[in-house]
């Protein structure tokens, strides 16, 4: 019998991408993100689709919050050469001392080192290395305390608009990057120093405080019904482990180690109305568990289900969890012939059994709500059935302790990356079409690449996902992915051959791809898949993969995008769209049809090209309906507004 394999092509289906995050250095105001005509069933044992979350950055095109303040890089120190001792050329731009900044609790710096103190540095600053498609224009910098910013880069201070603590910021994004520099702070010594600092795009600026995601960001969320915050979290070689510890809404940033916050990732799901997949981390103890879970209980919308999924991919290699779990599975269980590995997928199993009574104990009035997963190695299910049986464990088998479903990450095409493909792969390259013809025979149909698996890429996953559905059923669980997709990424020097890296880059963009995605998901709703969670929803194209369902915010289309969202609504995705905004004045509401709005004082949502939507006032018992303005110009309860371009409506209330 097979014990373990962790060393198959299938091992690390993602390790490439995240060689690039270790080398890079109920509000009253809320939007309504909701599928354009096709409603969604919202059962946990309905939903279709879902998308993982690409990580919080200052270099993500993502771009998630309203507020960029929340997506800045960490604090570095700055000197003045020629004027601060020890400043020079060389480490002007970041002196390298960090760690010797007086911060507050939430992150905000309360001081800086005079230019006779010990410390080179006499600045802090931070940076945004933004995308290329990041708006141009002007921003505006609010910000509590006393002191002096200044701002470089591709950000300048226009002085004629800024008024005090309102600096008016022009970004050209062309010329590298944002750069906020703090040169002063708390001149009087009284305690008042700079803080609550939002940078905020100056058409958005009336948006604060009450709404915390971007319009562009939510819109491009409509496909999916779940959200996996895996990377949102910062799971992967986490330090999490007491519930004190964790990030806090009101913390600077969320861009740091911490992870977003657990209160802003309920908060969007909430405004999204889509079931939360949260990925607690490795360390986490019974206490943060706890206080998750009944935080999750007490704001969680009630129709919404929630995923709970222990660590992520325990068993790679890859991450510092696999090793850590690995170290609790061979203290519990000490001697015996059983491998380190083993163990330690026991003692995975085992604690994902536990965190699950915890949340199941938090529900107690609503179990059902709670679908607790256990992931496994989609190439091994040797792995998912350890884990589910975890025979080590004198309470197992884990499975029984409420786990609903058994989840893998049943990638196509990892081999391809693979170092032993590098050379014929390289040599499609030089064929006339540049080797695209030869990607898709290989993922489709399989016999283009010597030693490939046979049927090709796609038929190499279905095996995975039928032998992992047969452990699923003997366990008594569904079968979920928790990661999925294409799989194009070069690893090794296949990763730094910029010509497989501009052939994998080319696929990802062709719409041959949407085909196979259109394939790739029928087989697995057909061999009885539940919820897919593909990997991953925004990111750039890279030798490090290309990995997002598109690529920038704003984009509304890609072959992969495009097969997801026929997949999760049986509908073509719109060829052009406009924005509709909805704004209330006074107590009530507004729904529609047949888009479902549902929202409170304001809404915006991407509403297809040509497309009729039916807006109804409702008053509360305290109010009633007075009058539209904007698009709608009339007092009747009903509005008909027609989408040939954006349109702004506003619904007065007034009190009975």
């Amino acid at each position: 019998m097979i014990t373990h394999i962790h060393n198959t092509r299938g091992e690390s289906p993602h390790t490439g991408r995240f060689s690039l995050l270790t080398t890079l250095v109920a509000s009253a105001l809320v939007y309504c993100a909701c599928l354009p005509s096709t409603s969604i069933a919202q059962s946990s044992d309905q939903r279709r689709l879902g998308t993982n979350l690409t990580s919080v950055t200052d270099y993500s095109p993502q771009l998630p919050f309203i507020d960029l303040f929340k997506i800045s890089r960490a604090w570095f120190t700055q000197c003045a050469p020629g004027q601060d001792p020890g400043c020079t050329n060389g480490n002007a731009w970041d002196t390298g001392e960090a760690q010797s900044l007086d911060l507050d609790s939430s992150g905000w710096v309360r001081s800086l080192p005079s230019r006779a103190s010990a410390p080179i540095f006499t600045m802090a600053a931070t940076y945004w290395d933004v995308p290329a498609q990041f708006p141009a224009g002007r921003y505006i910098v609010r910000y509590e305390g006393e002191g002096t910013i200044e701002y470089g880069l591709g950000a300048a201070k226009d002085a004629s608009r800024s008024t005090t603590r309102r600096d008016v910021v022009s970004v050209d994004p062309s010329n590298g990057g944002i750069l906020l520099r703090i040169t002063s702070i708390d001149p009087n010594n009284n305690g008042n120093y700079i803080r609550n600092i939002t940078v905020v795009r100056e058409s958005d600026e009336q948006l604060l405080p009450a709404n915390r995601f971007s319009a562009s960001f939510l819109s491009q969320l409509y496909p999916y019904q779940a959200l996996r915050f895996m990377d949102w979290m910062r799971t992967n070689d986490s330090s999490n482990a007491t519930w004190g510890a964790r990030a806090l809404s009101t913390d600077a940033r969320y861009s740091s180690d911490k992870g977003v916050p657990a209160e802003v990732m309920i908060d969007l799901a909430n405004t999204t109305d889509k079931a939360p997949w949260f990925t607690l981390p490795h360390q986490a103890d019974d206490s943060y568990i706890q206080s998750f879970a009944a935080l999750a209980r007490a704001t969680l919308r009630a129709d919404l289900p929630v995923y709970v999924e222990y660590s992520n991919e325990v068993w790679n290699d890859a991450f510092s969890q696999g090793s850590w779990v690995q170290a609790r599975g061979e203290a519990a269980w000490p001697g015996g012939a059983e491998s380190g590995f083993t163990k330690r997928i026991n003692y995975y199993g085992r604690r994902a059994a536990e965190i699950c009574d915890l949340w199941k104990a938090a529900f107690s009035d609503d179990p059902g709500r709670v679908v607790c997963v256990v992931a496994s190695q989609a190439a091994n299910s040797w792995t998912a059935s350890e884990a589910l049986s975890c025979p080590l464990w004198n309470q197992g088998p884990c499975a029984a302790h409420g786990i609903s479903a058994l989840a893998i990450a049943p990638y196509f095409g990892d081999y391809l990356g693979q170092e032993v493909a590098k050379s014929e792969v390289r040599s499609w390259t030089g064929l006339s079409d540049g080797g695209i013809s030869s990607i898709f025979t290989e993922l489709g149909s399989g016999s283009r690449l010597s030693g490939g698996p046979s049927g090709g890429a796609l038929s190499q996953s279905f095996g995975w996902i039928e032998e992992n559905k047969r452990v699923a059923d003997a366990n008594g669980v569904s079968l979920v992915t928790y990661e999925g997709g294409q799989h194009l990424v070069g690893i090794g020097s296949a990763g730094d051959d910029d010509s497989i890296t501009a052939l994998f880059t080319n696929a990802n963009r062709d719409s041959r791809l949407g085909d196979l995605y259109n394939d790739y998901l029928s087989g697995w709703s057909n061999r009885g898949g539940g919820v897919f969670m593909h990997f991953t929803d925004i990111t750039d194209y890279s030798k490090y993969g290309s990995w997002g369902a598109l690529e920038r915010i704003g984009q509304t289309s890609s072959p992969k995008y495009n097969a997801l969202w026929r997949y999760a609504t049986g509908t073509e995705p719109p060829s052009s769209s406009y924005t509709l905004t909805v704004r209330r004045l006074g107590s009530g509401r507004v729904t529609s049809k047949p888009v479902g709005i549902n929202c409170g004082r304001t809404c915006s949502i991407l509403i297809a090209n040509s497309s009729s939507v039916t807006l109804m006032a409702r008053a509360t018992s305290s109010s009633r309906f007075h009058s539209w303005s904007g698009s709608c110009r009339h007092n009747r309860p009903r509005c008909v507004v027609r989408m040939s371009k954006a349109r702004t409506v506003r619904a007065r209330f007034v009190r009975r």
